[in-house]
């Protein structure tokens, strides 16, 4: 079930099938019923859709924004050894640092009423360790990545 945010656009599930009928572009979209729409590793102009993104997850450039603005993305940047990771939610214009607990548990710092801080817990893919995301950038030979992430309720 999609929440108020996700009912604005619809953008394809990253596993599972494309549901052309829901997409307000289905009209003008050129892979709309093509057998290869919910393939992440086929391209755009071989007949995916658009609006789902590829294994680093970048979607269409035409969608890139619309995209940015219905999901909160992790944005990974791989240096020499070393891994860079922020979010960004829609509606607000800075990022915020991505951090790991020992626990496996991702979080962003997020202000509370006056100076004080709360620790938002996030989730992206299946990952629990800094280890787990150099081995898919390594896999797909990418220097940066965006993963779809999921801000969960309550703080810690």
């Amino acid at each position: 079930m999609r929440s108020a945010v996700d009912n604005q656009h619809y953008f394809p599930p990253l596993y599972g099938g494309v549901e052309c009928g829901e997409c307000e572009m289905a009209s003008i979209c050129h892979s709309r019923y093509k057998y290869q729409r919910d393939r992440r590793d086929f391209t755009y102009t071989s007949g995916r859709c658009p609006r789902l993104p590829d294994r680093r997850g970048f979607v269409d450039k035409s969608q890139k924004k619309l995209y940015a603005e219905t999901f909160p993305l992790v944005h990974a940047e791989r240096g020499d050894e070393s891994l860079a990771l922020s979010l960004s939610i829609p509606g607000e214009k800075r990022l915020k640092k991505v951090y790991l607990k020992k626990n496996g548990y991702w979080y962003f710092r997020e202000r509370a009423e006056g100076r004080t801080y709360i620790r938002r817990r996030i989730s992206f893919n299946w990952f629990k360790s800094m280890k787990d995301v150099l081995d898919y950038m390594s896999l797909y030979d990418a220097d940066y990545c965006l993963f779809q992430a999921v801000i969960e309720d309550g703080f810690f």
